[in-house]
């Protein structure tokens, strides 16, 4: 490629190597189902850590009930109702169809649940328990629907980092109970649920229950069931995730994070739970079998790992064995990773380190390693493996290039000398030109090796004439090299 005389007139440019631009590669952990059902004729609505066990409040016909468990998995039902439209201090509730508590600092717990009276007005309300069986009423509204008539429900309780307490809830945009217009609201709580502040949007999209968990990153994922494109029915689970530990501002996440039919039937009421191994997630959830009309509560787990970036994502095949950082989810203790790339031998990583959960550091050696992209594999202690493509770009450095006595004096039988070193084989083109863009010779045009490559100007032309005084300049051309230089010629 020839360059303009204005370009050389107006600027040298050195270029000594290539940025790779590549595209971020977005992940989030799917779930499996696991056989189920595991509690019958239950809507469930939160888990909290009990003494040696885990309890799990769900609903049934507009009531909060409670189960334990050791496991996270066999569930047996406690003795008595933990609200209901009889809890006293009685207040206006017909029925309960939501419901999410968090610990106070001073002991016991305090509970928000969405509930609709006589006349159909959809409000949030709240409790307090000693031991989480014993529930009482408290007097106040804790947030009342937009209008009346407007559906208001899903209630979810998130302590921030700092301690306050967060709520996502769903409500309709539109005034009215159509499941259509439904998204997801949040308020906030500095004094752990008593006031909150004035209800906004958090997340524009049509959902029908949601629930949500803090990251070991501090970060915040909603989960909220939503139909698929042109039906009506919630069959799959979507996700989004935070910006920060607020939890005020939410991308969407890529992909599904489970699903089944619509005309299997909907999902309905996920909570995300971590599992007892601590690094996987748990998502209770109710199903609906097509054709019926009593929801049971099933369960899936995420179980492979899930990569989402490796810092840095490029490296030389001349760079020395290194540090890389990778960010993700679902890590177990005691991983192993490696680099792959079809037709070529593996990298496996050394010196694996498990930060957390979510982030693992490992020792890998570009050295001569096949240019381009590489995937990374990641293998949980229990075999199961999770991939991240073109994780890793394997690229060559740029050359360099030393001119030695760009001010020649052909007469004296002096010379400029070119030393070109490329770090990838290919064609090196170097010329020279008048200022004018009149090309003056070709000093070198050929296919060249790794390694130092030397050319020498004697101040001649293709004729072997040498040429008059002045400025020239000269442009080289290879692998990842890139140069306009000029040489004044003095006879």
């Amino acid at each position: 490629m020839h360059l303009t005389a204005r370009k050389w007139m107006f600027s040298l440019l050195l270029i000594v190597g290539a940025t790779i631009n590549e595209a971020k590669v977005f992940a989030a952990p799917t779930f499996t189902a696991e056989t189920g059902p595991f509690l019958s004729s239950g809507q469930p609505q939160m888990v909290i850590p009990s003494t040696g066990n885990y309890r799990m409040y769900f609903i049934r016909d507009y009531r909060v009930l409670s189960a334990t468990s050791t496991d996270g998995l066999a569930w047996g039902i406690e003795a008595g109702l933990r609200l209901s439209s009889a809890t006293t201090p009685t207040i206006s509730v017909s029925s309960i169809t939501g419901f999410s508590a968090l610990s106070l600092t001073a002991g016991g717990y305090r509970s928000l649940f969405s509930a609709i009276d006589s006349s159909g007005v959809y409000r949030i309300h709240s409790a307090t328990s000693a031991d989480g069986l014993g529930w009482a009423n408290e007097s106040s509204t804790r947030i009342a629907a937009a209008s009346t008539g407007t559906f208001m429900g899903s209630p979810r309780l998130l302590k921030l980092t700092n301690g306050d307490w967060r709520l996502f809830f769903v409500q309709n945009i539109n005034g009215a109970a159509d499941e259509a217009n439904r998204q997801i609201y949040t308020s906030l709580s500095s004094d752990e649920g008593v006031t909150w502040s004035t209800t906004s949007i958090v997340l524009s999209q049509q959902v029908g229950e949601i629930c949500v968990a803090t990251l070991t990153n501090s970060r915040v994922r909603l989960l909220y069931t939503a139909p698929l494109t042109g039906e009506t029915t919630n069959s799959q689970l979507l996700s989004a995730i935070s910006a920060n530990a607020n939890g005020t501002s939410f991308s969407l996440e890529e992909g599904v994070r489970f699903s089944t039919t619509s005309s299997l039937g909907p999902l309905s009421f996920p909570v995300l739970f971590r599992s007892t191994e601590t690094y996987r997630w748990r998502v209770y959830y109710a199903f609906t079998a097509a054709g019926s009309t009593t929801p049971h509560m099933y369960s899936a787990l995420t179980l492979t790992p899930d990569p989402q970036s490796m810092s840095p994502n490029s490296a030389n095949r001349t760079d020395v064995a290194s540090v890389f950082t990778i960010s993700g989810e679902i890590f177990s203790p005691s991983p192993t990773l490696k680099i792959t790339r079809s037709g070529q031998t593996d990298g496996n990583g050394t010196s694996v380190s498990r930060v957390d959960d979510q982030t693992i550091t490992a020792t890998f050696d570009p050295a001569g390693k096949d240019l381009g992209y590489w995937s990374l594999v990641v293998t949980n202690a229990d075999t199961q493996t999770g991939t991240l493509a073109n994780a890793l770009y394997v690229t060559f450095s740029g050359g360099n290039i030393v001119v030695t006595d760009n001010l020649l004096r052909p007469l004296k039988g002096a010379q400029t000398r070119f030393d070109l070193t490329i770090y990838d084989s290919g064609r090196i083109y170097v010329r020279l030109y008048t200022l004018d863009g009149r090309l003056i010779r070709t000093l070198m045009d050929q296919q060249a090796t790794v390694g130092t490559h030397t050319v020498f100007w004697d101040g001649k032309n293709e004729s072997g004439n040498l040429v008059a005084s002045g400025t020239y300049v000269v442009t080289i051309e290879g692998p990842k090299l890139e140069s306009v230089t000029k040489i004044v010629v003095i006879k």
